[in-house]
């Protein structure tokens, strides 16, 4: 698959140490893949750990914000042998274009994964084009 950015979906270029910091603890740049089918485009988004009710997604402007958390307090019980997987606050910036119907973007969570389906507009979808009899 190829690695270079869609004209419609772009990741915005920061990083979590460029990130408004709201709150303390880490801060992570969750994992992300961008999926197209004729009618949508999918964003998937690896954030292991977090519940649905610690998920904000927001449009501003053009920008789809995505951030997400793990609170360190629930895991105040273990003593911590290995950790491979980060607790801390997930963040991530997407840009989009105005191939996006952006009344109708939804979001699910599900197993440790974000999907954001972001349906396209009408003038982007493919069509045909009825050939009439001159």
């Amino acid at each position: 698959m190829d690695k270079k950015e869609h004209p419609v979906v772009k990741k915005k270029k920061l990083t979590p140490d460029k990130c408004i910091v709201t709150g303390k603890g880490e801060w992570y740049y969750p994992l992300s893949d961008i999926y197209e089918t004729p009618d949508n485009f999918t964003i998937l988004i690896d954030m292991p750990g977090v519940g649905a009710d610690n998920i904000t997604v927001d449009m501003q402007n053009n920008e789809l914000i995505v951030n997400g958390e793990i609170s360190q307090e629930a895991y105040t019980d273990e003593k911590v042998l290995y950790n491979e997987y980060n607790i801390g606050h997930y963040h991530r910036h997407f840009i989009l274009s105005d191939a996006i119907n952006r009344e109708k973007i939804e979001a699910k969570m599900s197993d440790g994964i974000l999907t954001v389906t972001l349906p396209k507009a009408e003038h982007v979808k493919p069509r045909k084009i009825e050939v009439k009899e001159a």
